[in-house]
């Protein structure tokens, strides 16, 4: 014969959702306020950081030097022997001997050019 064992439970199975349910819905909630009190937190934080900035922007310009103050040093002197790329090399080529000892080839125009 037809096995006719018991129906489903489709109740127990609606009850336990619903519970599922109202348990997130808690915890969403929960969850809301939390980031609501931070962000006023936050709020409060940066309206009193606007404040300052605020006092800070409209303040008084700080007085104009005395005129026997004349010009500042600078902190410490630096000199180097040159600029550049000179100011590293530890000696200066002769630029007007053509020194050609050290120019590579392949930056020559006539190296370029190839005969027929």
């Amino acid at each position: 014969m037809c096995g006719g064992g018991g129906g489903s439970n489709n109740d127990q199975a609606m009850k336990d959702a619903e519970k599922r349910h109202q348990e997130n819905m808690a915890l969403q909630k929960e969850q809301m306020e939390e980031q609501k009190r931070q962000f006023e937190v936050s709020r409060e934080d940066n309206q009193v950081r606007y404040i300052e900035q605020k006092k800070k922007a409209e303040a008084a310009p700080p007085p104009a030097p005395e005129k026997t103050a004349g010009v500042s040093a600078p902190t410490f002197q630096f000199t180097r022997k040159g600029s550049g790329r000179d100011a590293f090399r530890t000696s200066k080529r002769n630029k007007t001997a053509g020194d050609k000892a050290t120019q590579s080839s392949a930056h020559s125009a006539k190296s370029l050019y190839i005969p027929k």
